[in-house]
């Protein structure tokens, strides 16, 4: 029997097409093997706040990457979605596929994508075991961020300090689109910034907002305004180049 996959959930530092920590991620080189035989997708997860999103977001990297939607169990989706992702980007990344299971090649997507990172960065590489090269990437990556949002990491262990800039992000985020923070958690924040956007993309294509929640106007806006919306690059097709992923990779997991 075909072992399932599951998408790793990470600590995505923007917004955007990407979902935050709890949620599932299709994100290649992100993607492994559920410890305990698990699937994707349970009865709980569809229960989280902003799961539509995530459904819709899986469903719009299925169009765009030329699979067939209709019909389709969610979780039998989100595994063709990651297994065309992986590919694809081995392809990208000259990193030959025949022979290999979904698994070696989103390590090796992983591997490679952080030696690109890494380069880019100015850590060195030789002799470095894989994981402890990713662990030194992402520590890089999250304190170059922390300094752009003026945020000490001086003395913070990782955790902390990741926590302290997604919480400062949403925040940001938040008040960019005039959403009142004041004792809301990050998950509502993150819920309000959805709808916010969500309605602001429906009111730039031109659709009827009225009596109609985010979920309806999500669904209507991928589904008539798909090609639209992306040219526009309004929510959930903006610019993702400055997208920032700190979740560690299956192979890292104790």
């Amino acid at each position: 029997m075909k072992k399932s996959l599951f998408l790793v959930l990470t600590l995505v530092l923007t917004l955007g097409i990407s979902t935050p920590v709890g949620f599932a991620s299709v994100d290649d080189g992100n993607v492994g093997k559920s410890e305990q035989g698990h699937s994707m997708i349970n009865d709980k997860d569809r229960k989280k706040p902003g799961f539509y999103k995530d459904e819709a977001m899986i469903k719009i990297q299925a169009i765009e990457l030329g699979i067939e939607t209709e019909g389709k169990d969610l979780q039998v989706l989100a595994e063709e979605v990651t297994e065309a992702r992986i590919k694809k980007a081995a392809d990208e990344l000259s990193i030959e596929t025949e022979g290999k299971t979904t698994q070696e090649l989103a390590k090796e997507v992983h591997h490679a994508r952080i030696m690109e990172k890494a380069k880019e960065l100015g850590i060195k590489i030789e002799g470095k075991d894989p994981k402890v090269l990713a662990k030194e990437v992402y520590e890089a990556m999250l304190k170059q961020q922390a300094d752009e949002l003026g945020i000490t990491a001086k003395g913070k262990e990782f955790k902390e300090l990741r926590k302290e800039v997604f919480v400062r992000l949403i925040k940001n985020q938040a008040e960019e689109l005039g959403i009142n923070t004041k004792g809301k958690d990050t998950y509502t924040l993150v819920d309000e910034i959805h709808e916010k956007k969500i309605f602001q993309s429906a009111e730039k294509l031109g659709i009827d907002t009225k009596n109609k929640n985010k979920n309806e106007l999500f669904e209507e806006i991928i589904t008539n305004h798909y090609e639209k919306a992306k040219e526009l690059k309004l929510f959930p097709f903006e610019d993702k180049k400055d997208k920032m992923y700190l979740g560690y990779h299956h192979s890292n997991k104790k």
